[in-house]
């Protein structure tokens, strides 16, 4: 059995189809500390960042921007502190997520292709994706995905993920080594790793 917490705070309980129901109660009871505690640190994440959540403002490179409509403009545009958008899109966070997607793909590619120099790996292709977990991934056979909202992020952060991901190429684990290579590249990884944690909530955003 499992339990998972989702990014509303809900409970999710996944267990064998034949599992009694009892047995599946006794297992929720028996981890009820950890339940509330969970849903107190969602709850309270969600509270400190509910501006972004319900899409008042919005983050890019690490700098929050207020959305503000604004009637005569044809494209989104970013001011200095505002995200200005087209009244004709309000609501419509289809228009916030191409925007988004069309950033990453420019940003997230150049600082890839910087770092994959950097550390004389070859990668064979990159995509930008819409993961609902991950932040980023590469498989065996060198091909690394990365999600758009990286650009969500602040720079050294979403380095840290890329450059984690190039080290996947050298090391397919999590191993000490692994970490080796990434440490050589990004010694503070561990503050981008608590940085990555506490803006997971990010990945719930522009379904």
């Amino acid at each position: 059995m499992a339990l998972i917490i989702s990014d509303k705070g809900e409970l999710v309980v996944r267990a064998p189809m034949r599992l009694s129901y009892d047995k599946i109660y006794s297992f929720i009871k028996e981890k009820e500390k950890w339940i509330t505690t969970k849903q107190k640190e969602v709850e309270n994440k969600n509270s400190i960042n509910k501006d972004i959540i319900t899409n008042k403002y919005i983050m890019f490179l690490g700098t929050k921007y207020k959305l503000q409509y604004i009637e005569g403009i044809k494209k989104i545009e970013l001011s200095e502190k505002e995200i200005l958008i087209p009244t004709i899109y309000r609501d419509n966070t289809t228009k916030l997520k191409q925007w988004f997607t069309k950033h990453a793909k420019k940003i997230l590619t150049e600082r890839l292709e910087f770092f994959a120099n950097l550390m004389q790996i070859d990668y064979a292709g990159v995509s930008i994706c819409n993961s609902k977990s991950k932040w980023g991934s590469c498989d065996s056979n060198r091909n690394i995905k990365l999600n758009f909202r990286l650009v969500m992020l602040p720079h050294k952060t979403l380095d840290y993920v890329l450059v984690h991901e190039l080290s996947h190429i050298l090391e397919m684990n999590h191993s000490k080594e692994f970490y080796k290579i990434v440490s050589t590249i990004m010694p503070s990884y561990k503050l981008h790793q608590k940085i990555l944690k506490e803006n997971n909530y990010l990945l719930g955003l522009y379904r």
